[in-house]
């Protein structure tokens, strides 16, 4: 009985171990990882050697007619123009970008535009992620262990109490 004890305490421990390494709360980016956004996003569109910009600024971006978003706001120059995008600090686009020209037109093209509209990356959940993936491994070992603990409890129970063919 204790050792059945001793397994649901081992076993409750790498259940609750293996929920904070699977956590579900989105993380937020800091500048540098909205830096790292604001390149790879760029480069996904399409555009090349874009020089993105030290001075990354937190705002609130206010959509018309939706719910103000919390926002990095990633000035960068493309081919001589300069642009700012807009990254949620919270997730895994941009929401904004800033690319009207003086003269008018736009620095991206629409296809370029679109494919940044399209682009998906959060480097702040694989941050997270990788610092949780010691727990999760060391969850797993456990789940593993108490297992074949119970396996050879049972087992081991069943041998002592099996007749003996001598009998």
């Amino acid at each position: 009985m204790r050792v059945l004890a001793v397994l649901a305490v081992v076993l409750l421990v790498s259940l609750l171990a293996g929920a904070y390494a699977s956590g579900r709360e989105q993380p937020t980016m800091t500048p540098d990882e909205a830096r790292v956004f604001t390149r790879h996003a760029l480069e996904s569109s399409g555009v090349r050697d874009p020089k993105i910009s030290r001075r990354v600024r937190e705002e609130t971006f206010r959509p018309e007619g939706g719910e103000p978003i919390p926002v990095y706001v990633v000035p960068a120059e493309v081919a001589g123009f300069r642009l700012e995008l807009y990254v949620q600090r919270s997730g895994d686009r941009a929401v904004n970008l800033d690319d009207a020209m003086p003269d008018g037109g736009f620095v991206l093209n629409e296809e370029q535009f679109e494919k940044l509209a399209e682009f998906r990356f959060d480097p702040a959940a694989e941050r997270v992620a990788e610092s949780r993936r010691g727990p999760a491994t060391v969850a797993g070992a456990l789940v593993l262990l108490v297992g074949v603990a119970l396996l050879i409890s049972v087992v081991s129970r069943r041998s002592e109490t099996a007749p003996s063919a001598s009998g």
